[in-house]
């Protein structure tokens, strides 16, 4: 068991190491997406936390967006980037698709998701809103899915606003979805993109 070189490149992509080796023996089994969520959710929460810029009411207590500056900085950049076109989804006829200001969604998927208008994700949405959104999905538990067997995953954001008394009150939801496939492929492309830097030479230039 050897120990890791950071939880920032090398970590997730030990996550689609294990993906890949295991999932012979998911699909035999009939695990597949649990195995994907599995992976997703570790692999997207853990570098996407510890990466992100400081704020001034947070920040991580481990530093790793100063210690890897370069690769905090190159994420920041990825971020400002429309996620449609990006190197998250390259395919401009994916399967994302959204719908804003969803009033609610209590109950199982049924009781809500056919009133729900999804739409193609605009071309202009920037990569931080989509990537947050899963994010948060996955920190909370907002998480569905679609058909028998599996075909689409769904992610739910709740969507707050700050009153001058300064509480928090929601006011509906976001929900994403997309096919098994294209999340799968996404995935993929964000372990590949955490890994594109030399840690090393992040750790000698930070």
């Amino acid at each position: 068991m050897t120990a890791y070189t950071d939880f920032t490149s090398d970590f997730p992509a030990r996550c689609l190491e294990l993906l890949d080796r295991a999932s012979g023996v998911a699909s035999v089994n009939g695990l597949e997406i649990t195995l994907l969520l599995m992976t997703a959710s570790a692999s997207l929460l853990v570098p996407f936390e510890r990466l992100k810029p400081d704020t001034d009411h947070s920040s991580h207590p481990f530093g790793d967006n100063r210690r890897f500056g370069a690769a905090a900085e190159k994420l920041a950049e990825l971020m400002k980037e429309s996620f449609v076109g990006s190197v998250l989804c390259p395919d401009t006829e994916s399967s994302w698709r959204l719908a804003k200001n969803v009033k609610s969604v209590d109950g199982d998927l049924d009781c809500w998701l056919p009133d729900v208008l999804l739409k193609p994700l605009n071309k202009q949405r920037a990569v931080k809103s989509t990537l947050t959104l899963v994010r948060n999905a996955f920190a909370h538990g907002s998480i569905y899915t679609i058909g028998d067997p599996i075909k689409e995953l769904i992610f739910v954001k709740e969507v707050t606003v700050q009153h001058s008394d300064k509480t928090w009150k929601r006011i509906g939801f976001e929900v994403l979805s997309v096919s098994y496939g294209d999340f799968q492929r996404f995935i993929r492309a964000w372990v590949m993109f955490l890994g594109q830097p030399n840690v090393w030479e992040l750790r000698l230039a930070a």
